[in-house]
């Protein structure tokens, strides 16, 4: 007894080293770095987006005491899971995502009362989820049938940073669905800009998302006659066809409610409230002149020779900006980052 009362004394004064005792040993995962999360991040919200759609058909079809089946949620679910199991267990972003999920689910239950307030009294009698047929820019992830009246569709937008992309509002195509659509550039003219930016062929251009900046900034100065304005400083820029501009908006809202002329629903991820609106929405473009114009700075960050968001303001506050991004994903470290990946168009909310 005594030898045993003595061995633990030695003990207790001379621990042993934490290499001798691998069960007391760190068992935390290594930090997540921030390009890790993002892809991470990304995966949650596509999950969160799919998962806001079906929520909001399966609380109308409840609401209107609908015979329809409910919308299978647990794909989305499951994605939305997978991503916060790839987190580490003390990761702040667990908690951030579970209540993003929350909020969600509390948004799509008033947007649906909302909803239903709006067409009555002509009575739901069926829900399609609709969000695969987004040919010809088709902005509608739901269409509501009903007895009564015609048919809805709705976009279903979830937001944490007051902004909403337009339909077909994320694209490669700089060309039918952006240049063309927005400003009226023929593919004869996009060639012409192309050269005039220095570049000898779309793919050429391609290859880098800040060539793609140069011309989208060509094509902003040209479409919208702009003076007093360079290409990686846009602060004194003042509109000089007022025309073009107002058919600019004019579009863009047009593609806000996209081509099948969809009801917009926007849930804030953050706060669970429901927003129906753009600022662009509360415009009256007719009556704008062109004092009323001006343009993000978008000068350039990093050391880098051009910006990549363009934006234009009306009255001072940011209606519309024009984001061009490189490759992500699997491209992220490659020698392909930075290769052009797609121009996106956000509305502000």
């Amino acid at each position: 007894m005594i030898l045993v009362l003595l061995w633990s004394l030695i003990c207790s004064s001379h621990p042993v080293p934490s290499q001798a005792r691998p069960e007391l040993q760190s068992t935390s995962a290594p930090a997540l770095s921030k390009t890790e999360f993002e892809i991470i991040e990304g995966v949650f919200h596509d999950g969160l987006g799919t998962y806001a759609e079906v929520s909001l058909a399966n609380e109308l079809i409840a609401l209107a005491h609908l015979k329809q089946t409910p919308f299978d949620a647990s794909r989305s679910k499951a994605r939305m899971l997978d991503a916060i199991n790839r987190l580490p267990s003390s990761h702040p972003g667990r908690g951030v995502f579970q209540k993003e999920i929350a909020n969600i689910e509390g948004a799509t239950k008033q947007g649906a009362v909302e909803i239903l307030n709006q067409v009555k009294p002509a009575g739901l009698t069926r829900v399609r989820h609709t969000a695969r047929e987004y040919a010809d820019a088709k902005a509608g992830d739901l269409r509501l049938e009903f007895s009564g009246r015609a048919d809805l569709p709705v976009s279903v937008k979830t937001d944490k940073s007051g902004k909403v992309a337009v339909a077909e509002g994320q694209t490669p195509d700089i060309g039918a669905k952006w240049a063309e659509r927005y400003f009226k550039v023929t593919p004869a003219e996009l060639d012409r800009m192309i050269g005039e930016v220095g570049f000898a062929s779309l793919g050429e251009l391609k290859s880098h998302y800040l060539n793609v900046a140069r011309l989208v900034a060509h094509v902003l100065i040209q479409k919208l006659n702009l003076s007093e304005c360079e290409p990686a400083d846009f602060s004194k820029a003042r509109v000089g066809d007022l025309e073009a501009a107002k058919y600019l908006l004019r579009r863009l809202r047009h593609f806000k409610h996209g081509n099948d002329d969809s009801r917009v629903i926007i849930f804030d991820r953050t706060t669970g409230d429901v927003k129906w609106e753009s600022l662009l929405d509360e415009i009256d473009i007719d009556s704008l002149t062109a004092d009323q114009f001006s343009f993000l700075p978008s000068r350039a960050r990093g050391g880098h020779p051009i910006a990549s968001e363009f934006g234009i303001k009306i009255d001072g506050r940011t209606v519309v900006s024009f984001q061009i991004k490189h490759k992500r994903g699997r491209s992220r470290g490659t020698a392909r980052q930075y290769e052009f990946s797609d121009i996106t168009t956000r509305l502000r909310i």
